[in-house]
């Protein structure tokens, strides 16, 4: 039985396309604009979506913002996230997120390949953040209570993160994240003929990042990510263009996988009034490998 929920997990790792380790699913991003920028927002701020990006980046917050994402992907896949921020005056923010992902209709089948009809799988956590600016440094904290479901079997874990911010220049950041310093999956499993309870360990990831403004308008972003577990660098490159202050244009790409993959979207203000109410969407197409098919992917974000 623990090798079939082996099993379960590599299959639903592999089908988001992130590798084969404990965790790997969310590592597929939380918003269309970081998916867009293939993840490499690290040291940028991310509206709506700064806590899931790096906790390092509340500290700059002013105003409450809220962020939802509903990712209706190909082969059956789901996201669903949620963010909202609240600042804690005068220096500090505070964040509760969500992020939830699964898939459904799995063909299911008996130890003697007999079918048992379809089920679904998923996984995700809730997320409390805190994020305070110090000047030009800024220290933040993630804590994350986790858990997965596949079929009828429950896991259930806690994770902490901790991220760095600093401000070289008003056009200029480098930031530093350190993610699952603690983090596992702990299995109770009851077949009815037996019980079996172990746990499955996130590595820890290194991130480094740094952003730059470009003339005004152009925005370079850099993140290299380093797992623990595989011993793997993926390196990301995002370019985010501003040509008139309405909407912005971004292209992405990374080494992950052993493959130069390209991504791309944009985002643009839908709703402003006067008193500084703003709606925004973002989008990121997600072109699919092995032929998953394409996905859109849409993001919206609320500042008040």
């Amino acid at each position: 039985m623990k090798n079939k929920i082996l099993i379960l997990l590599f299959i639903i790792t592999h089908i988001y396309g992130n590798g084969g380790f404990v965790g790997s699913s969310y590592s597929y991003g939380s918003n269309a604009r970081s998916i867009a920028l293939s993840n490499s927002t690290l040291a940028n701020y991310n509206k709506s979506y700064n806590a899931l990006t790096n906790p390092a980046l509340l500290g700059d917050i002013t105003e409450i913002e809220y962020g939802f994402s509903y990712f209706d992907m190909s082969l059956d896949r789901y996201i669903q996230t949620f963010s909202i921020t609240i600042p804690a005056p005068p220096v500090a923010s505070i964040a509760f997120s969500t992020y939830i992902l699964g898939t459904n209709n799995i063909s299911g089948a008996s130890s003697g390949n007999v079918p048992t009809g379809p089920y679904s799988a998923w996984e995700g956590y809730g997320m409390l953040s805190f994020g305070t600016n110090m000047g030009n440094f800024s220290p933040g904290v993630n804590i994350k209570i986790f858990q997965n479901k596949i079929a009828s079997y429950t896991a259930d874990g806690v994770g902490l993160d901790i991220g760095f911010l600093y401000k070289l220049s008003s056009e200029f950041q480098i930031a530093l994240m350190l993610e699952n310093i603690y983090a596992k999956y702990s299995w109770d499993v009851n077949t009815g003929e037996s019980e079996l309870s172990y746990d499955e360990e996130f590595p820890q990831i290194l991130s480094l990042g740094l952003s730059s403004k470009i003339k005004s308008k152009i925005l370079f972003l850099y993140q290299m990510d380093y797992n623990s577990k595989v011993d793997n660098y993926i390196h990301k490159v995002g370019i985010e263009w501003d040509p008139d202050k309405i909407y912005k244009l971004r292209l992405g790409l990374n080494n992950k996988n052993n493959i130069l993959n390209h991504s791309f979207g944009f985002g643009i203000d839908i709703y402003k009034t006067k008193n500084n109410f703003n709606i925004g969407l973002d989008y990121a197409m997600d072109t699919g490998k092995f032929e998953e098919g394409i996905s859109h992917l849409f993001t919206f974000t609320f500042l008040k």
